[in-house]
């Protein structure tokens, strides 16, 4: 995933109003699996039958480098970290389907505005 001037930021897409799954290919995340995210996005939500409902976006850096790859779910914007394939689909199951996050797979920040709320 060479870098694109053409990709959008995760701000940008939540004004599109569309249910998203925002896959960061910044450079740190595109060494550390973004490829894979998306192919695991695109299974997990065929398999949830949820493909022609929720889009998925590749975006801009999403500024968690030290925690890559990541992935963001949109609306929320809730930033998801240090991923791999099989939580892609925890995700899905859990957050996208029936709005509960997976507390753990969050960046720390996010994790703490959860508890707030």
């Amino acid at each position: 995933m060479g870098k694109d001037e053409k990709l959008r930021s995760v701000e940008k897409i939540a004004r599109a109003g569309r249910p998203c799954l925002a896959i960061c290919a910044g450079k740190d995340c595109a060494r550390a699996g973004t490829r894979q995210l998306l192919n695991a996005a695109q299974a997990a939500l065929h398999e949830a039958d949820l493909a022609d409902q929720v889009a998925i976006e590749i975006t801009k850096c999403q500024d968690y480098c030290d925690d890559a790859p990541v992935m963001s779910v949109v609306p929320g914007g809730l930033p998801y970290v240090d991923l791999r394939p099989a939580d892609v689909h925890r995700i899905v199951d859990n957050h996208v389907r029936n709005g509960r996050p997976v507390a753990e797979l969050l960046h720390k920040r996010a994790r703490r505005k959860l508890k707030r709320v």
